[in-house]
């Protein structure tokens, strides 16, 4: 970075003027906003990314969105997930035969599966899992952002865990199935997390796209 320099005039002691050469106290200043500056473009490359995902795949809401090979293809194309991750992804969608759930219906699942369970144990784990999961899913796009929709990779860590353990043998196939797709839907909203660079500042970018 150039720094520039500025020439003052100020009087010596015998009266005479001389040069003094300065340098203001804004290398740091600029720095912070040359990265600020820097964190502002990728917000909005992101947002566009995201609004453009928006009209193709869930332009009624992220309710509307079918995790689907094209998406998991776009997700790639736009740089959000790596071809492994793509190749991964893609093996779990293509593994069914039947269309995807729309993350409205996995909601839906989701409380389902919730009220059943509370029934069983009221304290067990997976509620609190499955109440911050559909939190998760409500933010996809960043548009409600809430404290119960942070730390994405540990909720999913932790239905994964869940699915493991004896404690999913209460749950049914069909149940089962279902959180594997939350599993998928958690992985690519971890992706797609505008709380990566600032929940905020994308919010007010897709206002006004």
């Amino acid at each position: 970075m150039t720094i520039q320099l500025n020439n003052s005039v100020v009087n010596n002691a015998n009266g005479s003027n001389t040069t003094k050469k300065t340098t203001g106290n804004t290398t740091s200043a600029e720095a912070q906003q040359n990265s600020s500056n820097d964190d502002d473009i990728k917000l909005s490359t992101r947002a566009q990314k995201i609004q453009k995902l928006n009209e193709e795949f869930f332009p009624n809401g992220p309710g509307s969105l079918r995790i689907t090979g094209d998406f998991i293809q776009r997700l790639y194309d736009y740089g959000f997930i790596s071809q492994s991750e793509a190749e991964h992804l893609g093996g779990r969608v293509s593994n069914t035969k039947d269309l995807p759930d729309s993350l409205e219906k996995i909601s839906n699942n989701l409380s389902i599966i919730s009220d059943r369970v509370k029934l069983i144990d009221s304290e067990d784990s997976l509620i609190d899992i499955l109440k911050r999961s559909d939190a998760i899913l409500n933010n996809l796009d960043g548009s409600n952002p809430s404290e119960l929709a942070k730390d994405i990779t540990s909720v999913n860590a932790e239905l994964t865990s869940y699915l493991k353990s004896d404690e999913a043998e209460k749950l049914t196939e069909d149940e089962v199935k279902a959180l594997k797709e939350l599993s998928t839907a958690l992985r690519i909203a971890d992706r797609m997390n505008p709380a990566n660079l600032s929940a905020g500042k994308l919010n007010q970018y897709l206002s006004f796209l």
